[in-house]
């Protein structure tokens, strides 16, 4: 763990354990309040509007009236925060596994979240997401991706990004239904995790679409990748359909723009994913 002594410009927030990972909250000159899980930068509070427009929104905007969604993990509650800004929206259920962690994240980044947790739309489960898809009954149309990223694909971390994973995802999507999940940095070396990632969802989904935008906390392209079985839903022109669609959205962090040209990736990254 990181200790004062260690680490200068910055504040320590509060540092320990769950009985799932190994967290950090800490505050950065450059950064602000930032979260760390298992040693890895999750959020900061510079630019976490824009890690999280970028995986809900494309999803959101592009199907034509989503009221149902499902978040896998989410556990900061900013990802609830921008669905929720979405008015078609009725119902929320937020899926995460560790209790311990969203309390963490209720106290010391409260203001991420907004009204999210009080929001009676949204439904907050502690159990692990294969649990709650092996005994799901509800339908949803949209399903968001806000895990922790894969560093070892033979971890259990990887099945959260498996084939089987998204099979079960795939039996509780609607007609039109759609899904969107972050998918690690992008790059001209090796994007393993996002080419991985979207290997497992095309085997699965017939309309897999791979998505970038800047974190600069990252310090990368971040990658995120959308699927749906339904290949006119995603459509060819983005443009007319997230404009039409963003109308009434604050998109503090990004804009209806980049949201756009986000799906215009470098010819070299495109090469390296496969695409």
């Amino acid at each position: 763990m990181i200790n004062n002594s260690e680490v200068q410009n910055i504040r320590i927030i509060a540092q320990g354990k769950t009985a799932f990972v190994e967290y950090l909250f800490f505050e950065s000159e450059l950064h602000g309040v930032c979260v760390s899980i298992d040693g890895d930068i999750q959020s900061c509070e510079s630019d976490e509007c824009m890690y999280h427009e970028a995986l809900v929104h494309p999803a959101l905007l592009s199907h034509p009236k989503p009221k149902t969604v499902l978040i896998m993990g989410g556990g900061e509650g900013a990802t609830a925060r921008e669905i929720l800004a979405h008015k078609s929206v009725t119902k929320v259920v937020m899926v995460d596994i560790d209790e311990e962690f969203v309390g963490l994240c209720k106290k010391h980044i409260s203001s991420w979240g907004k009204s999210a947790f009080s929001d009676p739309r949204l439904e907050v489960l502690y159990m692990d997401i294969k649990e709650y898809l092996d005994g799901c009954t509800e339908m949803f149309d949209v399903v968001i991706g806000d895990l922790v990223d894969v560093d070892d694909w033979d971890s259990p971390v990887a099945s959260l990004y498996g084939e089987t994973l998204y099979k079960k995802i795939k039996k509780v999507l609607n007609q039109n239904g759609i899904i969107a999940t972050q998918a690690g940095a992008l790059d001209t070396g090796e994007s393993t995790n996002h080419k991985r990632i979207r290997e497992m969802m095309t085997s699965v989904f017939s309309d897999v679409r791979s998505y970038g935008v800047i974190v600069p906390s990252f310090y990368s392209l971040w990658g995120y990748v959308i699927a749906s079985d339904d290949l006119s839903i995603l459509g060819t022109d983005l443009s007319q359909k997230f404009t039409k669609s963003a109308e009434g959205l604050e998109l503090m962090g990004l804009g209806v723009e980049s949201l756009i040209t986000a799906f215009t990736l470098p010819k070299l990254i495109k090469k390296n994913i496969g695409i």
